[in-house]
This record gives C-alpha cells, sequence and structure tokens, in this order.
C-alpha cells in the first residue's frame, strides 16, 4: 500500500515588513511578497511565502505563528500534532490536528459535534487515488440522532454500522469484535456528542510490538482498518445489495433489484455511444452515481479521464458485445 500523506495546516514563518493594522482597507492597503498582516494579540501573521522546493517554487498565502511568541510544536505518541503558546507559566493548544481530521481515524479522535461552536469531526476521502485533497465523494460520520457510524456519498448515507447497542459500547454485527481489537466508547454531555475509540492499556508503544489500530476512509469509500487490513463499504455496496451494512442506491423505476455494478475486465465495441465528462472533481463514484439515475446508461470506465484519474466515460446500450 502506498505511503499515506497526513495533511495539516501548514504553518510558515514569514519574514517581511508589517502592516500598521490587522485590517486591510479598500482602495490604498495591500497585501504582497513585502508586507504582512498580524493579528491584534501578536499571535498570527498572514503573508505569502514560498517552499522552496525542487518539484515547484509556487507562492503560498498562510497564516503563520509569530517568531517573537514561546510556541511549542509537539508530536505525541498518539499522532496528535498540537502547537501550543507559553505565556506567564500557562500553556494554551493553539491548534492540534485532530480537532481537523482527514482521511484517518486514530484512537483519541472524534467523530461528531461540538454544539457550542458548531464544530463537526468528520473524516473526508480524496478526490482519486492519485489526488490526496480531501474533497473526494465520501464522508465517514458519527449520526448523532441514530448513534450509529456511517459513510455517506455526497450526504446521502452509502453504508452504515446500524445503531449504538448500548450507553457503553458499540458492537457492529457483521464485523468480528476479536478481529478489531479495541473498544468502542461513546460520549455525549451537554456540549459534545461524538464517537470515539481507544486502545488498550499498553497503548502507543513502539512500533512492532503492537498491533496499532486505526481506519482509514478510502477514495473509494470503503472503510480500511489498518492492523487487519478488511475493508468495509466502497465498492462492496454495488447498488441494490444491502450485505454488510451497505444501503441500497436511490433511483429511478428502471433499476430493478436486478441492477448493480460488477467489475468487469474488456473493453466495448465503438457501435456503442458513450459521452465523457472531464470535469477534474468527479470521481469514480460519482460517475457511478451519475450513470445509476440514468436509465440508459449500462456501465462505466474504472479508469477516470485524465492524469488525475477523476472525470467520466459513460456508456450507453444497448449492448452489443464484451471483448474480454
Amino acid at each position: 500500500m502506498a505511503r499515506r500523506i497526513y495533511r495539516f495546516l501548514l504553518f510558515c514563518f514569514c519574514a517581511s515588513h508589517v502592516l500598521a493594522a490587522d485590517t486591510l482597507y479598500q482602495g490604498g492597503d495591500s497585501l504582497n511578497s513585502s508586507n504582512t498582516l498580524v493579528s491584534k494579540n501578536g499571535l498570527f501573521t498572514l503573508g505569502f511565502t514560498r517552499l522552496d522546493s525542487a518539484e515547484s517554487n509556487a507562492t503560498y498565502m498562510g497564516i503563520c505563528q509569530s517568531s517573537t511568541t514561546n510556541i511549542t510544536a509537539i508530536l505525541k505518541d498518539s499522532g496528535k500534532f498540537v502547537l501550543k503558546v507559553e505565556n506567564s507559566g500557562s500553556q494554551q493548544v493553539l491548534w492540534q490536528s485532530f480537532d481537523f481530521p482527514t482521511d484517518t481515524f486514530l484512537p483519541g479522535m472524534k467523530l461528531g459535534i461540538k454544539h457550542r461552536t458548531g464544530q463537526t469531526w468528520s473524516l473526508m476521502s480524496w478526490l482519486s487515488d492519485l489526488v490526496p485533497t480531501p474533497a473526494g465523494a465520501f464522508t465517514f460520520e458519527w449520526d448523532t440522532n441514530v448513534k450509529e457510524l456511517v459513510i455517506k456519498r455526497r450526504d446521502v448515507i452509502y453504508w452504515t454500522t446500524g445503531p449504538l447497542r448500548s450507553n457503553t459500547s458499540f458492537e457492529i454485527p457483521f464485523l468480528d469484535a476479536a478481529v478489531l481489537d479495541f473498544s468502542f466508547i461513546n460520549d455525549s454531555n451537554a456540549d459534545e456528542d461524538y464517537f470515539m475509540f481507544t486502545v488498550s492499556a499498553n497503548q502507543f508503544t513502539a512500533q512492532g510490538q503492537r498491533n496499532f489500530s486505526m481506519w482509514q476512509l478510502e477514495y473509494d469509500g470503503s472503510i480500511a482498518d489498518q492492523s487487519t487490513g478488511r475493508t468495509y463499504g466502497g465498492t462492496a455496496c454495488a447498488g441494490n445489495n444491502t450485505d454488510g451494512g451497505c444501503e441500497r442506491w436511490s433511483g429511478p423505476a428502471c433499476r430493478s433489484d436486478r441492477n448493480s455494478f460488477e467489475l468487469i475486465s474488456g473493453s466495448f465495441v465503438n457501435t456503442v455511444p458513450r459521452k465523457y465528462d472531464d470535469n477534474s472533481s468527479l470521481s469514480i463514484s460519482d460517475c457511478k452515481d451519475i450513470c445509476w439515475k440514468d436509465c440508459q446508461c449500462v456501465g462505466v470506465s474504472a479508469i477516470g479521464n485524465n492524469a488525475h484519474n477523476t472525470g467520466c466515460t459513460l456508456f450507453y446500450g444497448p449492448v452489443y458485445k464484451v471483448v474480454c
């Protein structure tokens, strides 16, 4: 499996002149490579920076940590990256990666909502297997109403674990609890409603001494248990099947219980009409959804139209021949 990239906010150090205020006004003020904005408390700076890497010399706008403040960056054994500032002997957390999950769910992370601020915690898939942008079709969420874990495709439930069985444990009916090797905890109070899991008492020991549990939301909508290699959801949910937590897709009346997507190696003959959509924001799963809702569509290409593996090729019937 390709090495995963853990993505988080880019913090940079901006060395440049500072504007006199924290506000830009129309008609005269400008922000460029030679000046920055600084917040009133002096903690944050907004400006342009360059990574100066061998691959790119692009310029990025970023929010930085002020170099005049005593800031500490800590990578904890749990995998959490925390930025703290120390003032008069006390420490204040400025930012921590677990508050902004991407596609990986680790022990101690939360899925749910903080009611007071409206902040939500959920995973989002990559757009494709080649585009590590958290803008894919799928999200992994904690349904605070039904008390269950769900995978959604464009806000429509795609896969579910089923509801919580008790107030202190979470059992997934079709999974072997021994295989998962961790316990589920649900903790809800007046301000937060979330789901999380923990590991054993000997948690976070050195690599190779334990089978560390974590879940990853793949670009195809599957949840992969990295400790066992097992996957749930994803391409196993093919349209009308409801096995293993899959939800039946909504669609036109022409889609009967016999209709489902099946991966076949081969090609359509040239007489089969086809349509191309080069929209780079469309994942393969989006293409399947478009085809499912079109009664004339008989299949989609499992490979995107461009180098990023995005975009759609839709095939229309009748199917005369499939060459295998």
